[in-house]
């Protein structure tokens, strides 16, 4: 008897044993095999809708499938952005593009390799009812028009669309500089007359019973208005890593172009206080005046015309003697 109880009890630990090996195995973590996800951070000037390129390559999957962990930084700025890719912090910068060229003239190397806004898409908005819509910059005559700070590309197109338009700026017009987000109480209180301004601000203004009078957009066509900029150290010591996040940008671009709907609910999450009615109409002026391009290729006139405008108003000293675009991350990721 005493031996079939032995027998029973070492029958019953064997099983045991055997059940803890299956469970530990499957409790292991992946397999080594599976390569790890590398981790790289991205400086954003501002979190806005204008940046749904970038939100559409994190929230949808693309850079995960692509192997990065991309962790998204609000500098609160194009300056600041761009900052945290010069300091370091930042191995990714998302932002005003003429910064790369500014930078150079002081001895900094970087490229431009995605665009991420190929207009000005800027929209001149008033509560002004005197004001009608225009076309000819010469309408800005005896106006105040509210811009976001110098060197910023905002300031930089009223200057020079004043200048064009043979008006002396402090007389004829006049502009007034105000931080990011509080250009349209610049209208409400009386301060300007027009507001420069981007989406989702100029749907909502129009909900609120205001006019779009003046387009930037139109006025220029394409010019290279917020791009994806990266050191040249970067490229050289981590070209992979580049391409893989241009993969994923090029791949995001052309998901806004064919999935609205998928788009609008990426929008939702990352602007969750804004109304859904204003994120469709903002998407579709966005998408429909080509602000936001359907590939992340660089376009060279786009880019020449915003160098051409920092030189006019005196921001860059000269045309860079010097290619600051890099497409070749950008024509890879399009024929893959």
């Amino acid at each position: 008897m005493n031996k079939k109880i032995l027998i029973g009890a070492l029958f019953l630990i064997a099983v045991i044993a055997v059940g803890v090996v299956v469970f530990n195995k499957n409790q292991q973590p992946p397999s080594s095999d599976q390569p790890k996800l590398i981790h790289v951070t991205v400086n954003q000037a501002f979190q806005h809708l204008l940046y749904i390129g970038l939100y559409v390559a994190k929230d949808e999957g693309f850079f995960e499938k692509q192997g990065l962990d991309v962790t998204v930084n609000t500098g609160g700025g194009d300056s600041q952005a761009f900052a945290a890719l010069t300091s370091g912090q930042a191995q990714f910068a998302q932002g005003d593009p003429s910064f790369v060229a500014i930078a150079n003239e002081k001895g900094w190397d970087g490229r431009v390799i995605a665009m991420a806004v190929d207009r000005v898409a800027i929209w001149g908005v008033t509560f002004d009812k005197k004001i009608t819509p225009f076309t000819d910059p010469a309408g800005f005559k005896g106006l105040t028009v509210a811009t976001y700070p110098e060197p910023n590309t905002s300031y930089v197109v009223q200057k020079q669309l004043d200048l064009k338009a043979g008006l002396k700026i402090g007389d004829d017009a006049k502009i007034l500089q105000v931080p990011f987000g509080t250009e349209l109480a610049t209208l409400k209180n009386g301060q300007a007359d027009i507001a420069q301004t981007i989406e989702p601000n100029v749907s909502q203004v129009e909900l609120q019973g205001g006019t779009v009078v003046f387009s930037y957009a139109v006025a220029y066509g394409p010019l290279a208005f917020t791009g994806v900029q990266v050191s040249e150290d970067e490229i050289q010591q981590h070209p992979e890593v580049v391409q893989k996040f241009v993969n994923a940008y090029e791949q995001a671009l052309q998901y806004i172009q064919t999935n609205f709907d998928g788009t609008v609910a990426i929008a939702k999450k990352e602007l969750p206080t804004m109304d859904e009615q204003v994120i469709r109409a903002a998407l579709h002026r966005l998408i429909d005046s080509g602000s936001i391009p359907a590939h992340a290729k660089v376009d060279p006139v786009s880019w020449q015309k915003l160098l051409q405008i920092q030189v006019d108003v005196g921001n860059l000293k000269q045309l860079p003697t010097k290619d600051l675009i890099d497409n070749s991350f950008a024509e890879k990721a399009f024929g893959q």
